[in-house]
């Protein structure tokens, strides 16, 4: 299971990834994300991997993505950068795989941190705890 909030006034989309992830399904939903907000320019993308304890194609699965986001360039600006939070050992490990995969594929620069408020830095954003600021943004838009 996995949740989007897109925060307009921020130029912010939030997701936030439950124990596993379904590849596949997860792929899906980040294109129908991308179309609902119409991919505004100079977007930032956090993705919050702290609940995070299996994938079902590890492997695979940042191929799967990249494809995705190039068919999805023709129409779409990409994001200007991607943080994954991964506070987990086992979770870092996969979203380092995830970003040196698709870092060179993909126009949008990609981080991997263990600290929420070092991912928040990386997107320019001034904050000390993840969820705090979350909160503090208020309702959003809630993607499908």
């Amino acid at each position: 299971m996995h949740t989007a909030t897109f925060f307009d006034d921020h130029n912010l989309l939030f997701v936030s990834c439950s124990e596993h992830i379904h590849f596949a399904s997860l792929t899906a939903r980040i294109a129908e994300w991308i179309i609902t907000i119409d991919a505004p320019d100079d977007r930032l993308v956090l993705v919050d991997l702290r609940r995070l304890r299996t994938i079902d194609r590890p492997t695979d699965g940042t191929d799967e993505y990249v494809k995705l986001q190039r068919k999805l360039s023709q129409d779409y600006r990409p994001a200007r950068k991607l943080a994954l939070l991964a506070t987990r050992p086992e979770t870092f490990v996969l979203a380092r795989m995830f970003e040196q995969s698709a870092q060179d594929q993909l126009p949008t620069e990609i981080d991997v941190f263990r600290s929420g408020s070092d991912a928040l830095a990386f997107l320019g954003i001034c904050a000390d705890d993840v969820d705090d600021f979350i909160k503090s943004l208020g309702l959003g838009q809630k993607l499908g």
